[in-house]
């Protein structure tokens, strides 16, 4: 069941990251045109532009959690013994929960937030820019439940010996 909701979180991040990488090019390409060979720049170019970036920034977020893709320090990894970097990977990622919960709950609150206000060229509410702060905080959460749960599984891992990784 819990892989189940990990892959449709997943599939939401990648399908949306992907169009709105798109349609940011895209916009920015048209709102360029318009600008300068047109001498018209629409209202709502910067402002699709914006969205789309900060919402795929988001997006990138969680999954580079899911894939552990975010910069480590792994100087002390050679050192440790296997059973020292299984408990220090627990805190990883249960410090990178506390991280995605605070982004669940205070994401909620700045949503609110952006209730009181409106991007006057896409005549939306700036809800929208903020409402990935929680969405990408609530993925940033299943991924972590997922880490924790494999990790628990596994156990410590027997560290390689020699050679480079």
């Amino acid at each position: 069941m819990f892989r189940k909701v990990e892959r449709s979180v997943s599939l939401f991040a990648e399908h949306v990251g992907m169009t709105l990488i798109v349609l940011m090019n895209l916009v920015v390409c048209y709102t360029v045109f318009t600008r300068y060979v047109l001498n018209y720049t629409p209202s709502w170019g910067e402002e699709l532009a914006l969205l789309s970036m900060v919402w795929f920034g988001f997006l990138s977020i969680a999954l580079g959690v899911r894939d552990d893709g975010h910069i480590g320090v792994t100087i002390l990894d050679s050192k440790l013994s296997a059973k020292i970097i299984y408990v220090l990977d627990f805190f990883k990622w249960l410090c990178v929960f506390a991280f995605g919960l605070f982004m669940l709950i205070e994401g909620i609150t700045l949503t609110k937030i952006g209730l009181r206000n409106n991007y006057p060229g896409l005549g939306i509410s700036s809800a929208w820019l903020y409402i990935i702060v929680p969405i990408s905080g609530g993925a940033m959460l299943v991924y972590c439940v997922e880490k924790v749960v494999d990790l628990l599984r596994t156990g410590p891992k027997p560290r390689a010996t020699g050679g480079c990784e």
